[in-house]
């Protein structure tokens, strides 16, 4: 009988790390991805938005972001989605 426990052990491990793994690895990758961003990137919101960071911070999880002239919005890090390469002006 204690074959068969070590096997339902090794069973309920694998299951686990099938089933969270993958969620704490995309997580850590966002966390790694959110903490890249500082003041003066210019970003694109989940949402769509575009506009150009102007305060990020992580501990209390707050940023805002300038949306155009005299319009800036307060919003959670993680409703960063990318940040977005300005054009060249040639």
């Amino acid at each position: 009988m204690g074959a068969g426990n070590e096997w339902l052990w090794l069973l309920v491990i694998a299951s686990l790390m099938i089933l969270f793994l993958p969620q704490w690895l995309t997580r850590r990758k966002r966390v790694k991805k959110v903490a890249a961003f500082e003041p003066g990137d210019r970003v694109m919101t989940v949402g769509g938005f575009l506009g150009t960071l102007t305060y990020i911070n992580l501990e209390e999880n707050v940023a805002r972001l300038r949306l155009g002239e005299g319009i800036e919005v307060e919003m959670i890090p993680v409703a960063i989605s990318r940040k977005v390469e300005t054009p060249d002006a040639d």
